[in-house]
């Protein structure tokens, strides 16, 4: 009854309200069809300007590659003759090297004519009497050298040269080398220009591989910066000037538009998307006009900028406008359809909703105390005094009481046992803000992440602050433990690397300089500079292999033996160094260690780092005792038992490290000496560890450092290392 009486009261109300949202719909519907045709055009736009400056990048770097190439040609020319065969070689191979790209590569001599042209063309005799000194390209090279200028190379216009070649120059002058001058004599000339010819398919391909991105209607333009084609699908095109071509097939005054868009747009280098009046392609001349759009950006050359377009016909555009929008429409029709149906069933479904809503909370509220206890990480709610109000069972079983003896005590001493309020507690702000908190904190010894969030009340007031924490003690120790490997891991690859890109041109870096260096009369001038260059590779050299060695350790050669016979090699390859600092050496040998198995090699190398480390905290002298004995250094740190191991402490009276390097001072790179590279020690806990044993540091600054190295004599990691 009830059901019945509520359609028959709101039959008008809901047709009314059907009508204003069929119509709202509409009005909508109408803007969006405005909108949509307006945002599709323009993402097509963009979408051509975004290819179009895709092929301008490609232009930009083929061209920078073959200027590089016009450079390191034009090396292999610093006299002023060269014997026919060498050119023509020198040629032949970058002309193998480009074949793909240019067409001929030549030198035209000071006089201006050709010398050198490859490959050959049927009427050489004849080009060879041609003076090609008024070319641009050849004027360029004159003008650069009368200016003392830097060679650079010069893109022409005048792509017509006769006799068959008919491509885009790209020239560099040719002068006497400076060093040639300095060891044989004479002064600065001009030999000529070398010149390679860019194929006009090359530029053609470029624009013709992303054609397949445009739709089949659009098409390329590519205009030099005098406005001639150098690209375009109508291939009668190249090499006219857009505006003769648009001026012959174009009325006076559509043509004007398309000219003052070249010319004030284009070829100032504008990137931009306008509209021009052209022939419809039936009409190769005069009207009826067609309207296009028209996207172009610049190609920036050193001293020229072109620019490439992308044409599509308006009418094309509209009609694909339409096919969209057309699908648009359909969908729409059919959202109306539906949300008038959905309409319909909105009062019924109100209804239900409401007669379950009071099932619904009743269930909730009995479930939610389930839901809570069943929670695995700890949830409790505080109220803004921070007395504890609810916890769940995680919270009782972690502090070990009862509900009942946790309610009403403050947070900060039941958890934390603090008399004051924690620095970091989340409730203040909490309240003050009415947003969630989130912060790291110590739980009953335990690391945890806190989510703090706000319980509001209908006026907008915080009432309590419900806490959800989950604990992350384990998590921490396997973040850490995954941070070091992937660290390691990082350096092992970076130090891979470096050795294979860096290590041998930095040998073959030596030993030319060493064949320089030996060349050169003992009073030369440079020699100082060249032994400089030789030390600074001698050092680079070391470095990597401290890099290999760290990051690719080589297995042990185990042998069982007196730890004293290492120790005592390094000390004898540092006595002089010992002398020379005046540093006092004191050691302390236990007579009857036993024999334990170790790589002698590794550990004379530990020991030296070692001791070269105490030296360098010595600067003004001091003491350095080195001392022997069975047993563990320091308690806790490890499996080790007493009669099992076997030490070495290195203790100097140098400076100490600060407490808050101590920490990192095994860490790769890190190092508190501005020379220091930071592997050395990196290295020693390598190869101790590598060893199955155990380095452990202690320092105090003003007092000196001791390290202290623990290797066991029996362990199973060494009697496997052994067995290998």
């Amino acid at each position: 009854m009830f059901a019945k009486k509520f359609f028959r009261k709101s039959n008008f109300k809901a047709l009314s309200i059907y009508l204003l949202i069929i119509g709202i719909v509409i009005l909508i519907a109408q803007w969006l069809h405005i909108s949509a045709g307006r945002e599709i055009i323009g993402q097509v736009n963009e979408s051509q300007v975004m290819i179009i400056k895709e092929i301008a990048s490609d232009i930009e770097y083929l061209i920078h590659e073959l200027q590089e190439k016009l450079v390191t040609l034009a090396k292999l020319y610093p006299l002023r003759r060269l014997k026919t065969d060498e050119a023509l070689f020198n040629l032949q191979i970058y002309y193998e090297l480009m074949h793909d790209q240019v067409s001929h590569i030549g030198i035209i001599n000071e006089q201006g004519r050709y010398e050198y042209l490859y490959p050959p063309i049927p009427r050489w005799q004849e080009m060879q009497l041609k003076d090609f000194s008024k070319t641009d390209f050849f004027q360029d090279a004159v003008n650069q050298f009368h200016h003392g200028l830097t060679q650079r190379p010069y893109i022409s216009n005048q792509y017509d040269q006769g006799f068959g070649i008919s491509a885009i120059p790209v020239s560099l002058p040719l002068y006497t080398d400076q060093a040639v001058r300095e060891t044989i004599g004479g002064k600065k000339e001009f030999l000529g220009v070398l010149v390679l010819f860019l194929n006009f398919a090359v530029i053609d391909n470029l624009c013709q591989n992303h054609y397949s991105h445009l739709h089949d209607y659009s098409s390329f333009w590519l205009l030099d910066n005098e406005g001639k084609v150098l690209s375009h699908e109508n291939k009668s095109w190249i090499g006219k000037k857009i505006f003769q071509v648009h001026q012959d097939r174009l009325l006076t005054g559509s043509s004007h538009s398309l000219n003052q868009i070249v010319q004030k747009r284009m070829l100032m280098g504008e990137t931009g998307t306008e509209f021009y009046f052209d022939c419809a392609p039936n009409s190769p001349q005069g009207p009826p006009l067609e309207k296009y759009y028209l996207n172009y950006t610049p190609v920036r050359l050193p001293g020229r900028t072109w620019s490439i377009a992308v044409t599509t016909p308006a009418i094309k555009m509209d009609h694909w406008e339409r096919r969209v929008l057309k699908s648009a429409w359909q969908w729409l029709l059919f959202v109306i359809s539906f949300v008038l149906v959905a309409l319909s069933f909105v009062q019924v479904v109100i209804i239900l909703i409401h007669r379950r809503r009071i099932d619904w909370e009743k269930e909730q509220k009995e479930k939610f105390k389930s839901a809570f206890d069943g929670i695995t990480d700890l949830v409790y709610m505080i109220d803004l005094d921070y007395h504890l109000q609810i916890v769940n069972k995680a919270f009782i079983n972690l502090c070990g009481q009862s509900e009942k003896e946790i309610k009403g005590k403050k947070c900060f001493q039941f958890i934390r046992q603090r008399e004051n309020p924690c620095p970091d507690c989340p409730i203040p702000k909490t309240k003050s803000t009415h947003k969630a908190q989130r912060l790291e904190q110590i739980i009953f010894q335990e690391t945890a992440n806190l989510y703090a969030y706000p319980l509001i009340n209908g006026e907008g007031e915080t009432t309590a602050i419900v806490i959800f924490a989950r604990i992350i003690t384990k998590e921490k120790i396997l973040e850490q433990e995954l941070q070091h490997r992937e660290r390691l891991s990082l350096l092992g690859k970076l130090a891979a690397s470096i050795a294979h890109e860096i290590k041998n041109p930095l040998v073959g870096i030596g030993m030319l300089t060493e064949l320089v260096r030996d060349s050169l009369p003992a009073e030369s001038p440079v020699s100082e500079d060249l032994e400089r260059i030789l030390k600074e590779c001698r050092r680079l050299e070391q470095l990597l292999n401290n890099l290999s060695r760290f990051s690719r350790p080589a297995p042990l050669a185990l042998e069982k033996g007196d730890i004293h016979k290492p120790l005592d090699l390094a000390l004898a390859l540092l006595r002089e160094r010992l002398r020379e600092h005046k540093i006092q050496l004191q050691t302390k040998y236990q007579a009857d260690l036993p024999p334990i198995p170790h790589d002698a090699q590794k550990m004379q190398q530990v020991f030296l780092n070692l001791i070269i480390n105490s030296l360098n905290a010595m600067p003004s002298g001091g003491k350095l005792t080195i001392q022997t004995y069975l047993g563990p250094a320091f308690s806790g740190r490890g499996s080790f038992d007493l009669e099992q191991t076997v030490c070495i402490d290195i203790q100097d009276t140098g400076q100490g490290i600060p407490p808050h390097f101590q920490s990192r001072i095994f860490e790769p790179f890190f190092s508190t000496s501005p020379k220091g590279t930071g592997l050395g020690l990196a290295i020693v806990q390598s190869i101790i560890q590598q060893h199955g044993g155990q380095i452990h540091l202690k320092s105090e600054p003003g007092e000196g450092t001791i390290i202290s190295i623990c290797l066991p004599v029996n362990s199973e990691s060494n009697a496997s290392l052994l067995s290998l």
